[in-house]
């Protein structure tokens, strides 16, 4: 079983920002524009709670339920790098599947294969449902794809940098 103090303050850093950095990732793989962005920031929030009620008592996902600080994040620069729009959108998805793959690293060293599994599980569900939460393409809302191919394409890198079989 594996608990908070089984992690130094970064590594815990690191587990607890990742869930919401694979939803942002989802965005960035292709942006939405704001109303679809926040459907899918929101979307990616809600699947992260629902994921660590539903596994609370998987002590990993608990612990993280319980901590009610808030992470501290990295810089802005780090994360966007330089360039125009595009090229710092490109750079966020890379750094965002680094994270991922060290957290997933992380957990497979540290956690029990249980709590690994679950933590993993829990980051596939938290990009799909901010996948799934707004429409790609279309007009004014209709027409367009429930999950772009762009978006279907971070989901899969997810799922690879995560070392889902």
């Amino acid at each position: 079983m594996t608990t908070q103090s089984g992690f130094t303050p970064e590594e815990w850093t690191l587990l607890r920002i990742v869930p919401s950095f694979a939803a942002a990732g989802v965005s960035a793989a292709d942006p939405s524009g704001i109303y679809g962005s926040i459907k899918e920031s929101t979307a990616g929030l809600q699947g992260m709670i629902d994921s660590l009620q539903q596994g609370s008592k998987i002590e990993l996902l608990g612990a993280m339920l319980a901590d009610r600080s808030v992470p501290e994040m990295p810089a802005e620069k780090t994360l966007l790098g330089e360039g125009n729009h595009k090229q710092q959108m490109a750079h966020f998805k890379s750094a965002v599947l680094v994270r991922i793959r060290e957290a997933a690293n992380l957990v497979n060293r540290k956690a029990t294969p249980d709590e690994a599994n679950a933590y993993k599980q829990m980051i596939m569900s938290v990009a799909g449902k901010s996948a799934n939460a707004s429409t790609e393409g279309g007009f004014l809302g209709f027409g367009g794809v429930r999950v772009s191919n762009a978006e279907q394409s971070f989901l899969n890198e997810v799922k690879a940098a995560l070392q889902i079989v």
